[in-house]
Order: structure tokens, then sequence, then C-alpha cells
């Protein structure tokens, strides 16, 4: 069958609609086949925004905006947008117009209400919220900022008359300063230059106390190494003996308590009184018994016969 030339020129019009409708969707990271969800709002001023803006929420584009016209009943500007299905846009929403409007990379940024929060329907209104223009904030401020700026200005311009005034003047305090720099600069200059020889020995000096420390080192430090094991042994036998010595100081502990509280004849000895003056008074009655022996041993050895006694 033979294909007219107006229905394949019919054709190639819609194929291209399509074509260009799908790009324009891709472009706007919307669905290509889904439907969109189409919002409003009102701006006392639309900041440069027009139609095929993009519309974001957190950063991300969700959208694009379809009309900027005048609303006959408000007087406001009324911005039509719409945004993928899935973004679900509660009461409490709000939209800003953000961007610099003198490069023309204006926006729709879109702040999302509380998820609980009933949704907007179709076609209904997002309430506005306060949007700021860069340049434009900038173009108001400039007047007071170049009047700033020129005080600074005519400051510093004040300050470098002076100080050239200064300069040209030779009894001045800034020519006496720099004057003094520039001995004070020469003299190090001389001092430098005489003890040059001095300096040069001390960094020898450095260098061979360097030297001489990397040969005690040792290889890749294997002389502090062997130094640190013997430290580590010595400080393990250390720890064993003081441990033995808290064992001694434990019992010693335990001994002087019985001995305090009478626990043994020690303790007795030490504790009760009366065992004192028991032994005294027995150390005195064989002093005494000792006594009378030397002095008369015929006493006590008269009555024993010689076979007794041998």
């Amino acid at each position: 069958m033979k294909i007219s030339n107006e229905l394949k020129v019919g054709l190639t019009i819609i194929g291209a609609t399509v074509i260009f409708i799908l790009g324009v969707r891709y472009f706007e990271d919307l669905p290509l086949f889904a439907t969109t969800y189409e919002l409003k709002a009102e701006f006392e001023d639309a900041g440069g925004l027009i139609p095929g803006n993009l519309v974001r929420v957190s950063g991300v584009s969700v959208g694009s905006v379809n009309s900027v016209v005048i609303s006959q009943e408000t007087g406001k500007v009324e911005i039509g947008f719409h945004v993928d299905r899935n973004i679900i846009v509660t009461e409490g929403s709000y939209a800003i117009v953000t961007g610099i409007d003198a490069l023309g990379a204006v926006r729709l940024d879109l702040f999302l209400g509380s998820p609980s929060a009933p949704q907007i329907p179709e076609g209904g209104l997002v309430d506005p919220g306060k949007g700021s223009d860069l340049l434009g904030d900038l173009s108001a401020s400039a007047p007071e900022m170049f009047d700033k700026v020129s005080g600074v200005l005519d400051g510093l311009d004040s300050v470098l008359a002076e100080a050239g005034t200064m300069l040209s003047q030779p009894e001045s305090d800034l020519r006496r300063t720099m004057s003094s720099m520039e001995s004070a600069v020469a003299e190090l200059d001389a001092l430098l230059a005489s003890e040059r020889g001095r300096v040069d020995s001390i960094m020898s000096n450095v260098e061979s106390v360097t030297g001489s420390l990397d040969s005690a080192m040792g290889k890749d430090g294997e002389k502090v190494s062997q130094v640190m094991n013997h430290l580590g042994t010595t400080l393990t036998t250390l720890d064993a003996e003081l441990a033995r010595l808290s064992s001694v100081s434990d019992n010693l502990n335990v001994l002087l308590q019985k001995l305090n509280e009478g626990q043994g004849t020690l303790g007795l000895l030490i504790n009760d009184p009366t065992m004192y003056h028991k032994m005294d008074s027995t150390l005195d009655s064989i002093n005494s018994l000792l006594a009378d022996f030397e002095s008369d041993p015929a006493k006590y050895l008269g009555e024993m016969k010689l076979v007794d006694l041998f």
C-alpha cells in the first residue's frame, strides 16, 4: 500500500511532538509516561522566574514551572508548576523563588510540610516563602558599601600622605626607626660574618654527635631494642620480688595482729602483765637461791653422800 505524502508529514509531526514532550520530561527529571501533580503559588514578585525553570525539593529536581502570570483577582504573580506524583505535598509546605536573576539562574524551591498533614489537592495553592536575590541584595546595599569603601580609601590616603611626610623629614621618628633598623641589620650581618667559623664548628659538632648517637643505637635500633628487652626482663624480676615482699609484709601484719590480740606465748607475755610479774618474781627467787648456794654450799651438799654426788 502506498502511503501519501500528507500522511508521512503528519506521522513525522506527531513523532517529533512525542519525542519533544518525552525529551522535555526527561531533562526535567520527570517520569516519561506517568502523570504529574499540578500546583500553584502566588508571590508579590516573580524574581525573574519563567516557564521551564526547575522545581526542586531538597536540591533534587522534581518538576518545572508551567506558567507565570499576573492574577486578575489578587494582582499577585501566579505561578503554576508541576511535580512528580511520588512527591507528596502536604499542608504546611511552602515555595520560594531563589537564584540569581541577573544570570538567569532562577528556580522554585519547594519545602515540604509534615508527612502526617493532609495532602494539598490537585491544583491547590502552596504558601509562598520569602526568597532572596543575591545580586539584587548586593545592588540594594551597593551605595552603603561604596560609602564605606570610600571612607576606608580616604583614611588610607591620609595615612600614606602622613607616612610620606614623615619619610621626607630627616628628624622624624619613622626615619630614625628605619635608620636604627638598618644599623641593626648591618651589625647582624657583620656578626654572622665574624662568627661563621664558629657556626661551622658547631654544626660539625652537631653532625658528630648525631653520628655517635646513630652508632650507639645500632643498625635499625638493634642496640636500643636489646636495652629495652633487658629493661623489660629487669622490670619483670622486680615485679616478682615486689610480689614476694608484699606476701612477707602480709605475713608480718598477721603476726603483729596476733601479738596485739594476745595470741600465743609471746602475745600473752606482751599483753598480760601478770605473766611479767610472775616471771620477775621467779627470777628473783632463783637469784636469791644461787647467792645463798655460793655463800654456803655445805648447807646444800652436807646431806649428800659421795655416791650421790658421783
